[in-house]
């Protein structure tokens, strides 16, 4: 009876933690993904490719940038079909212009962030 007691305990203790870490993992995912669509949304004019500089992020834009938690998460969020869109030398002065920047040195989506 002990061992039936402690197998079950065992499967419970396995099924919570999985539950946990695969709803945790799909939550940061989901939250990336929906960031990285307010990103294309609120700054396409300033991160597309062949927009002109010099340029000054619309108010919407910054709004997203200084909410967002992880820029770096929302770079890794970028599709190939995002990434054909935009600069993504762009998007990090974007960043920066908006007070919440990617750091000198980190890769967004291949491009090595510098100033």
């Amino acid at each position: 009876m002990a061992s039936a007691r402690a197998v079950a305990m065992f499967y419970l203790v396995v099924f919570v933690t999985v539950f946990f870490f695969s709803n945790h993992t799909w939550a940061s995912k989901s939250r990336a993904a929906i960031e990285k669509d307010e990103v294309m949304e609120h700054c396409k004019f300033n991160i597309r490719k062949g927009a002109h500089w010099p340029f000054e992020p619309s108010h919407a834009c910054c709004q997203v940038v200084t909410r967002s938690v992880n820029l770096l998460a929302i770079c890794n969020a970028f599709t190939a079909a995002d990434l054909a869109q935009i600069n993504l030398r762009r998007w990090a002065a974007v960043t920066r212009s908006c007070g919440n920047a990617l750091h000198e040195g980190d890769n967004c989506a291949g491009y090595i962030v510098h100033f």
